[in-house]
This record gives C-alpha cells, structure tokens and sequence, in this order.
C-alpha cells in the first residue's frame, strides 16, 4: 500500500518520535504528543463552530487559529524532549507569547458578567465545546508534566504556564460565548 499516512511502523505497537526515537505508543512522549494533536483538533472544531455561529467573531477566531498554530511548537518539544533536533524548531514558544495570550483572555474576561454561584456547564453548544477545549488543554498540560518528570531538561519554564492559561483562556471564552447565559449551579435539583 501506498500512502501519505500509513507507514505500517505503528503496527507493531510503536512510533516515531520527531527524534528519530521508536518508542511504545503508551510511553510518556507518545502520550504528550497524543494530547496536543487531541486538543488541536478540540480546538479546529470550536473554530469551526464559532465561525457558522458568529461569524462577525473576527477576534474569537483569529485567536483560535492562533492557539492551533501554537500547538505545533507544543507538540514538536514533546516529541523531542531531549532537543535532538532543533532544525526543526520553526518557532519556541515564549514570555511574548503568553503575555499574548494573557492580553487576549483579559480582553474577552472584560465583557462577562459573572454569576454569583458555580457555572454547572455550558449554556450553548458553542460554549460546550469552548469548555471541551479547555478540558483538552488540562488534559495536555497533566501530560507534559509527567514528561518532564521524565526528562527534567524538557523546557517547560515557558511551556508549562503557557499551556496552563490556553486552559483558563478557553474556559473565560466559554463563558464569554454564552453572552451572559449562564448555566449555574442550583443544588435545589438534588432535594433534600
């Protein structure tokens, strides 16, 4: 068979990392990277959403497409936590590119009227999947721990925090889509 995709090596049980590296598909490195390439396509499908919902979102969108394009520096220093090939490094994440993000979750944060109680989850499908993102992101960051655990050279001094607050930006945008519909928590459901 002839194919773009399918190499065959990923049979067996193992794959390849950006270091050249054959290793489990259960090993720390494949996981992390497992996790970004699972919160890019979380992230691909709430652009994907926002832009038939609202498409006047130039800002919300523009973002998103700016968050998936970070993920691809993500994903190359999980796979090469030992920087074995730093040819491949287009672009390293850094303190500029969280402030970014920061300025752009300040911004949307802005615009929210909070509720005073705990949010029980989204009010509209937009705002579900900005939440599912966020999960993602969680998702990745518990990866790239472990990694560094691992492999105490990985560079997480920069990477670490900025991955965290992609989790925190995503649920503030969450709630900035449901434009002050918010589902919040009535423990009265329960009973007594």
């Amino acid at each position: 068979m002839s194919s773009r995709v399918t190499t065959g090596h990923g049979d067996g049980g193992f794959s390849r990392t950006l270091g050249g590296e054959s290793l489990p598909k259960s090993h720390r490195i494949m996981e992390a990277v497992g996790a970004t390439d699972e919160f890019r396509a979380s992230v691909a499908l709430l652009r994907q959403l926002l832009l038939q919902e609202r498409p006047e979102d130039h800002d919300s969108a523009e973002l998103l497409r700016w968050i998936m394009t970070a993920s691809f520096p993500i994903g190359t220093e999980c796979s090469d936590p030992g920087r074995s090939k730093p040819s491949y490094r287009a672009v390293e994440l850094t303190a500029d590119h969280l402030a970014h993000l920061e300025k752009e979750q300040a911004r949307m944060e802005a615009a929210i009227q909070w509720p005073n109680a705990f949010i029980n989850g989204a009010s509209t499908v937009l705002a579900a999947q900005a939440d599912i993102a966020a999960i993602s992101a969680r998702t990745l960051e518990r990866r790239m721990v472990a990694l560094r655990e691992e492999y105490p050279d990985f560079p997480g001094d920069v990477l670490l925090p900025f991955v965290n607050r992609l989790s925190d930006t995503l649920y503030v945008m969450a709630r900035f889509l449901e434009d002050g519909r918010h589902d919040a928590v009535d423990y009265g459901v329960l009973g007594q």
